[in-house]
């Protein structure tokens, strides 16, 4: 797995299980390592939705020790990149957007949940990296 973002070192602990399980389950997805303002970290997940030779659509997901967020990026990550969700102003609501709290939800339950929102159809058509 490759990572990319503005943070320097190494994924955390929590960030690398979750990215572990989601690749097992979804390949082919992209993962970027960000921080605040404050030094908090937090890993963005992207996938193009590709037509041709054109990336037409980018579904990104904020994972965090708050849970996560998704929906679909307003330009491609072309400026929402390394922006948290909820500035980018992505809409979190179902039923392309995922809002789910950690809560008492271990990293593999939120990895599933993740995978199987990456791989439902969105817009009328196909998610799935696998797919495009």
């Amino acid at each position: 797995m490759e990572w990319g973002g503005q943070r320097e070192g190494d994924p955390t602990e929590a960030e690398l299980a979750f990215a572990t399980s989601l690749n097992a389950q979804t390949p082919g997805l992209d993962y970027w390592l960000h921080s605040d303002d404050d030094g908090t970290p937090w890993l963005l997940v992207s996938l193009d939705l590709i037509e041709g030779n054109t990336v037409q659509n980018t579904l990104r997901l904020d994972f965090d020790s708050r849970g996560i967020r998704g929906g679909w990026s307003p330009s491609c990550l072309n400026w929402d990149d390394g922006m948290r969700a909820e500035d980018a102003l992505i809409d979190l609501a179902g039923p392309e957007g995922l809002l789910l709290p950690a809560n008492q939800l271990s990293i593999e339950d939120l990895a599933r949940r993740a995978a199987d929102w990456f791989t439902q159809p969105k817009k009328g058509r196909w998610a799935d990296p696998h797919r495009t």
